[in-house]
């Protein structure tokens, strides 16, 4: 474990995202970055085979520049031990968090600084009920939604396909409470020490990274949301990059968005009736959510953010069904089936998506079984 006096950020799941930040973080800031293995043999490839280096390719910049990181530090549960963790970053796939955690619990507490960088809704929720259920030792938790994009090259070489943003805020653990003040959020901006890290000008300029009240980043949370229900099924089903989506996914982006809209109008009312300022930046009018969770607006959006600025991308649910890993689906279209059912609303649209990501995988793994078995 590092005694190093600079600030130590731990990171929990070093894919594509993790690795994005875990970069940054080393080009950018004087934080000490220490990733998490699940495993004592990943680590031991990290370390002895990859020297303990990280490396991601910025696709959208000329010429494709290779940044390549050394880390001082790395753990996994069979090496960690001694020092509470401080601040925590986990960009583990959703169905992984509790079980990625479960070896680091003795080292969080009331006093870590635990933020949720992952796609898909509903961790959070898991979380409290299942994990953090003793209130005098649950975390400080935030969450991160994250629009760059990135995907695995080879080893621990990752490309950087998109340039998007980072947006952070406080997320309460009452979430019957989900109106947080600009003091309070001002209050984490000057004192509390993940936070500072992650806005810290450098960093923050380079990452594209805002800090915002709950609700402003919910209403980021919720557009990312709809951008993920449509990019990353549809691209696993019908297996392309994102941007050979661009011309002809208007009617299938339409279905999704417009179906999952009526969802969340009814199990996030008080979003949906709060003016926000968009994107929660200062300089912006306050704009009531429904000028920007629309269906005219968000397919026009997934069409801009998911095909063209992320063109190159391939996403991370079309990479899991490639390489015949379990999938987000249940945490992204799966979560507003999950939503419809319990508000007794209809979600035929999404059910489908569901299945349909459920058949691709099943057909690559059979697919790949067979040609196993061919080759014997």
């Amino acid at each position: 474990m590092t005694t190093s006096a600079k600030p130590v950020i731990h990171i929990l799941g070093l894919g594509a995202m993790g690795a994005l930040l875990a970069v940054d973080l080393l080009r950018f800031t004087n934080a000490t970055v220490v990733p998490l293995f699940r495993s004592q043999e990943r680590l031991h490839r990290f370390q002895n085979d990859f020297n303990s280096t990280l490396a991601v390719r910025k696709l959208f910049e000329k010429d494709q520049p290779l940044l390549s990181c050394k880390l001082e530090c790395s753990e996994s549960p069979e090496t960690f031990a001694g020092e509470m963790i401080k601040n925590l970053i986990i960009t583990t796939k959703t169905y992984q968090t509790a079980e990625a955690l479960q070896p680091y619990l003795r080292f969080i507490g009331r006093d870590t600084n635990l933020i949720l960088v992952q796609n898909g809704l509903g961790v959070a929720e898991m979380l409290k009920e299942k994990v953090f259920t003793d209130p005098e030792t649950q975390p400080q938790l935030f969450q991160g939604v994250i629009s760059h994009g990135g995907f695995h090259d080879q080893g621990f070489t990752f490309n950087h396909a998109g340039l998007g943003d980072l947006k952070i805020a406080r997320l309460p653990w009452d979430h019957s409470k989900p109106i947080q003040s600009e003091e309070d959020a001002s209050k984490d901006r000057r004192e509390n020490e993940l936070v500072k890290i992650l806005t810290e000008p450098a960093f923050a300029e380079n990452f594209q990274t805002t800090q915002m009240t709950y609700q402003e980043m919910l209403l980021g949370q919720l557009y990312k949301f709809l951008v993920n229900a449509c990019i990353n099924p549809v691209t696993s089903i019908v297996d392309c990059v994102n941007g050979e989506l661009a011309d002809d996914s208007a009617d299938i982006f339409s279905l999704i968005i417009d179906e999952c809209l009526r969802v969340l109008k009814v199990a996030y009312t008080p979003l949906f009736e709060y003016e926000t300022r968009y994107h929660g930046r200062e300089g912006y009018p306050p704009v009531p959510v429904l000028s920007v969770l629309n269906t005219e607006n968000m397919v026009k959006e997934v069409i801009r953010l998911g095909c063209v600025v992320n063109r190159h991308n391939s996403s991370s649910m079309r990479q899991d069904t490639l390489y015949l890993r379990d999938t987000e689906i249940d945490y992204i279209n799966g979560y507003i089936v999950k939503l419809a059912d319990k508000y007794q609303l209809n979600a035929k649209v999404n059910r489908t998506i569901q299945s349909l990501v459920d058949l691709r995988l099943a057909l690559n793994r059979k697919r790949k079984l067979e040609g196993d078995m061919r080759s014997k």
